[in-house]
This record gives structure tokens, C-alpha cells and sequence, in this order.
């Protein structure tokens, strides 16, 4: 007679599995942006004229007060448009 067992997963080894699995695919996101991250930028001439005709705001942002009816009106015409 052989004597049959029935194999059973234990909590602990479930987790362990589950954690081993979650890090795998973290890595492999992890890999995939690094090489992405190494590869040289593109020198096309389309790109670096678009970058140039951008023009950033200086930083630290000036202060201007705000009207408070405004911004109130605003807020709720958003509101109303955008359906809350």
C-alpha cells in the first residue's frame, strides 16, 4: 500500500511566493528603464528647435493676489461644467 499525501501550500509559503514574484516584476521594470535611461537622446534638428521655442517661467513664481469672487465663479462654473 502507498500512502498518498496530499500536498498543501502553507500561508507562509504562499506569501513567500507571492513576494518572490512581486520583486521579479519589479526588477524587470526596474532593467526595462534603466537601458531606456542609457540610450542616447536623439539629436533630430525638429526636436531641439521645439525645445527651444518653449519659454519656461522664471522660478520662484512671483506673487499676485488673487480676487476671491473670481476665483470663486470659477470654481463653480468648473464645478458645474465638469460635473463635480
Amino acid at each position: 500500500m502507498t500512502v498518498q499525501k496530499d500536498k498543501q501550500i502553507t500561508r507562509k509559503d504562499f506569501l513567500k511566493g507571492v513576494g518572490v514574484s512581486v520583486a521579479g516584476v519589479a526588477m524587470t521594470g526596474a532593467v526595462g528603464s534603466l537601458l531606456t535611461a542609457c540610450a542616447e537622446k536623439e539629436t533630430d534638428s525638429k526636436a531641439a528647435g521645439a525645445s527651444d521655442s518653449v519659454k519656461r517661467p522664471e522660478w520662484p513664481f512671483k506673487y499676485t493676489k488673487l480676487d476671491v469672487e473670481k476665483v470663486k465663479a470659477r470654481a463653480f462654473n468648473a464645478y458645474k461644467t465638469k460635473g463635480g
